[in-house]
């Protein structure tokens, strides 16, 4: 009995002693996270409920900021913009990173795979502000090399970011081209992690390329499509840089984002507490398309 209380006290002892050490390899990111993260986050809720004036803050208002953003018209346009580069932009980086891993994972044949693999990851290492520059004249609709081409076969001329109409789905392929590097290396390290058991096996049962992909890749791929769809929809949600640079939300607001009118609010009109505000509501509204996305999206595979 001694021997068993002694042993059981010896244990705990190393068990508080090796916390004690794992906290303190720890602190370092801990405070980390506080200063940079914890901190800013307490300080934007703390400007939300504030008048800001020229000289700071003036004095409590509680929640009138939220309900000034919520009433503000200019508000709700953002959140229209913003949602619908969301919804052009996760589908469409989705599809075509998906598309291009496929072709490039390890058991495909294709010369040249490693270099291909690279060439697609470039732009993910490359200034969104670099990239709008350079989509600039690509799109550019007079000496633009998209309308050369399109004039080639016949075509009219399109505006792209100078149309209203065409603005927002042109940013999308801008930023799906960016994104797609990014997201094709985990979806060719979850290829790569899929057994080839499984594959021998349906092949074996006659199953073809398409039932294999969709009774196989596609489900054992939902891990990795799900921490994709996660990613680019926060992504998407908090575009600022490419926008901002490429169309400076024109024309006629037309790609106007929410984080552009945070930017706008604290740094132009000097209204910090409605720019605390607008980001506070952005903040919720990423977790919950995070948290949907997650529930949604998640498939149980058991083969």
């Amino acid at each position: 009995m001694a021997m068993n209380v002694g042993t059981l006290v010896t244990g705990r002892t190393l068990r508080e002693r090796q916390t004690r050490v794992a906290l303190l390899f720890l602190f370092p990111s801990i405070l980390y996270v506080v200063l940079m993260f914890g901190a800013p986050a307490v300080y934007a809720v703390y400007l939300s409920m504030v008048d800001w004036g020229l000289d700071g803050p003036r004095a409590f208002v509680w929640f009138d900021n939220y309900y000034y953003v919520v009433t503000d018209e200019r508000f709700w346009a953002t959140v229209v913009n913003t949602a619908y580069f969301t919804a052009l932009e996760v589908p469409g980086t989705i599809v075509c990173a998906l598309l291009v891993a496929l072709a490039l994972q390890s058991s495909a044949r294709m010369y040249g795979r490693e270099l291909f693999r690279l060439i697609y990851f470039l732009p993910v290492v490359t200034s969104l502000v670099a990239v709008a520059y350079m989509w600039l004249y690509l799109y550019n609709p007079t000496i633009g090399v998209f309308n050369s081409l399109l004039m080639s076969i016949g075509l009219p001329r399109q505006q792209f970011l100078s149309s209203t109409e065409q603005v927002i789905p042109s940013l999308a392929v801008i930023d799906i081209w960016a994104r797609l590097g990014f997201d094709m290396v985990i979806f060719v390290a979850g290829l790569e992690g899929i057994p080839r058991d499984y594959y021998d096996a349906a092949e074996i049962d006659g199953a073809s390329s398409s039932d294999r992909f969709w009774r196989i890749t596609l489900p054992l791929l939902n891990p990795q499509i799900v921490l994709v769809a996660v990613l680019e929809a926060i992504h998407a949600l908090r575009i600022f840089a490419l926008p901002y640079v490429a169309t400076a939300g024109g024309p006629a607001d037309a790609s106007r984002t929410v984080v552009m009118q945070v930017y706008d609010q604290a740094f132009r009109w000097n209204n910090m507490g409605e720019a605390a505000a607008t980001s506070i509501y952005l903040f919720v509204a990423i977790l919950i398309v995070s948290v949907v996305q997650r529930k949604v999206l998640t498939r149980a595979v058991d083969y």
